[in-house]
């Protein structure tokens, strides 16, 4: 979230960018001045005033800037040390350029007047700050999906997708209707009604890998299997801080056995595989076999080797 100048870091800002902007515009009407940077005649009245009163140490006649608006009209003299624009600096440079290509990858291909001003503009910052190389900023979502989710979001259409389960480890189908995107830790994920699954679930954005608009109301499918919670205990022998983010839980309940649920057997059993000798898995007993078979079955495999 873009956090909101305060008033004093702004008025700072617009002090430092009349010094050269009046420097090229002298004459300029106060009230045209005071449009230029979006304040009202008494605010940009009450900037000139400050300007008036600095300068160079000594703070003398000599060294302090000369400006005249009581006309109405504004003129600045004795301003060298001010008199260019603001730069950026080398990381905001930077910054700047990723920025831009993560938005010039955003654009579909019929704007190519979008993405060449866009490419003009990251040769221009390149030449300022020195920057020898052409940087990319690589999406971790397909543009050409987000622009699909971005659709059906705005037109409130149902999508059919094909998307990558980590906890599984496979691809399946599925048919959505979006609800909303949201951010959690870095990632974007978007929140639909799952007519596969018959419930609401949330798909990371970028382990969508197809995504296809549907035009007529899909059907929900009875899915009482992947849609019924799983309830599981685990107790912890060795709690790391990747245990613990893992499962979600607080420092305070590391030294005791915790119910948890969740709605994937697969996370539950790769959850508590991944651990290795960190949590033991008590409950329920049909995941705890199975678990100690696959875990045998591995070890049998390394002793093979």
């Amino acid at each position: 979230m873009v956090k909101n100048i305060s008033a004093p870091l702004a008025r700072t800002a617009r002090l430092l960018d009349l010094v050269p902007f009046l420097n090229t515009h002298q004459g300029i009407a106060l009230k045209d001045l005071a449009q230029q940077f979006d304040v009202s005649t008494a605010q940009m009245s009450s900037d000139l005033t400050t300007l008036w009163m600095c300068g160079l140490p000594g703070y003398t006649p000599l060294e302090l800037m000369d400006l005249e608006f009581e006309s109405g009209f504004v003129t600045i003299r004795n301003a060298p040390t001010l008199a260019k624009p603001r730069s950026i600096s080398f990381d905001e440079g930077v910054a700047l350029i990723l920025g831009l290509d993560l938005l010039s990858s955003s654009i579909s291909d019929d704007r190519q007047d979008l993405i060449a001003s866009i490419d003009r503009l990251k040769a221009k910052l390149s030449e300022k700050i020195g920057l020898p190389i052409s940087l990319k900023a690589q999406p971790k979502s397909s543009p050409a999906i987000s622009s699909v989710i971005s659709e059906a979001l705005s037109k409130n259409i149902y999508l059919h997708i094909k998307y990558h389960a980590l906890y599984r480890d496979e691809i399946t189908t599925r048919t959505i209707q979006p609800i909303e995107l949201v951010e959690n830790q870095e990632d974007q994920y978007l929140r639909a009604f799952c007519f596969t699954a018959g419930a609401m679930r949330d798909f990371r954005v970028d382990r969508i890998i197809q995504a296809e608009k549907v035009i007529d109301r899909p059907e929900t499918k009875n899915s009482s299997t992947n849609s019924a919670p799983i309830e599981f205990t685990i107790s912890f022998k060795a709690p790391s801080r990747d245990v613990i983010e893992r499962f979600g839980i607080d420092y305070a309940n590391v030294a005791k056995s915790l119910q948890l649920t969740s709605y994937s057997r697969q996370w539950v059993e790769r959850s508590v595989m991944a651990s290795g000798g960190g949590v033991e898995l008590t409950k329920p007993l049909n995941i705890r076999s199975e678990l100690a078979s696959k875990a045998q079955l591995i070890l049998d495999r390394y002793k093979a080797l």
